[in-house]
């Protein structure tokens, strides 16, 4: 556990980067956390590997995607894994219109082409629409999703079944798009784990425990504390469309480095507004055990330069005073953004050198 900074959450140790022979050339980094606090948002900065790529080569309908993957031998459908959440971004070319946006994938009915298209579908996961003409001469990816079951299943599944928690001890708040935020648990049923809803036990669906890019989820401790899981993962290359809805929003630097405010995010540019006093600002919170720290864009003139200021817990339209700044978030930190007003073309872009 990161100890030298009081706002670290998770501690994300990168064994190393190196020359993978994937796709597009992209680097692959082993991921390692470790979750001890009682309260932690968790994002993940890697993302698996594609399962193939290749350009657009035209839009059939406002579903229908033809393409030429960079295997043909048999229908592309037939390589989806039956109960696997698949995704399409898109890579490239750098000016692209649609760089660095994602449509989930209508699996079923991808599988069942007997060419090479791909059927998207229509959710909320999708960071840009409608599907048209626009889209063609794309390079895009399908890559399966980072799911939370991938992540703490077997952790979980030892520690219910060895060491004698209870499944319910555990709670996690899921970063699906809605008014509220998605609370679930897992129970055991027989040596499987099901996801439910933590208030009427629903089954949850399988687009409601998946981690997008640029997402987070929050994991809260019962019996015992502690977490550990480690993988690796490649280091995506593209911009990251994360659009954010009025109110709160989970989400991660999906880039495996220190998130810098101000200088690789959290600017104007990515649609923050600065004010002389808090109320009524867009914020970031921190989540560290039982504490949360609230922070917003200060500027003491409309043109000054602007810095995200640490608000006083207890009154939210003031400012804490001797003023305390936030620079940084600890890379594989998720953070909470509060947003006064939806924000559908929020992006994370590459970080600078």
């Amino acid at each position: 556990m990161r100890t030298s900074n009081p706002t670290s959450i998770a501690f994300l140790s990168f064994l190393g980067l190196l020359c993978a022979p994937c796709l597009q050339a992209q680097e692959t980094a082993g991921y390692s956390l470790t979750l001890e606090k009682d309260l932690e948002l968790v994002g993940v900065p890697l993302q698996h590997p594609a399962l193939s790529s290749g350009p657009v080569t035209a839009v059939q309908s406002a579903v229908v995607i033809q393409w030429t993957p960079s295997f043909t031998d048999t229908a592309f459908g037939s390589a989806l894994v039956s109960g696997s959440e698949y995704y399409v971004e898109v890579v490239g070319p750098a000016t692209h219109p649609w760089l660095g946006h994602r449509l989930e994938l209508d699996e079923a009915a991808t599988r069942t082409r007997s060419d090479h298209a791909l059927v998207a579908t229509s959710s909320p996961w999708n960071t840009k629409g409608p599907i048209d003409s626009s889209l063609v001469g794309a390079t895009i990816e399908v890559r399966p999703h980072i799911t939370l079951p991938y992540l703490v299943d077997d952790t979980l599944l030892r520690r219910i079944r060895n060491g004698g928690e209870n499944p319910k001890s555990f709670q996690f708040f899921l970063p699906f798009p809605g008014s509220v935020s998605l609370a679930a648990q897992a129970n055991l049923s027989g040596s499987t784990l099901l996801w439910q809803e933590l208030t009427t036990g629903r089954t949850l669906r399988p687009e409601e425990i998946i981690l997008p890019p640029g997402t987070a989820f929050g994991l809260k401790f019962g019996d015992r504390r502690g977490l550990s899981r480690g993988f690796s993962g490649l280091v995506r290359t593209a911009p990251c469309p994360v659009p954010l809805q009025k109110g709160y929003n989970y989400v991660s630097y999906p880039f495996p480095r220190d998130l810098r405010l101000g200088v690789d995010w959290g600017s104007s540019l990515e649609g923050f507004k600065s004010g002389f006093i808090p109320k009524g600002l867009d914020r970031i919170e921190l989540c560290q055990g039982v504490q949360r720290k609230r922070y917003a864009l200060f500027s003491a003139t409309s043109s000054g330069a602007a810095r995200w200021r640490l608000i006083n817990g207890a009154r939210t339209d003031q400012w804490v005073s001797p003023a305390q700044y936030l620079e940084k978030v600890d890379v594989g930190e998720g953070f909470l953004i509060w947003k006064e007003k939806a924000d559908p073309l929020h992006i994370f872009r590459i970080p600078k050198t």
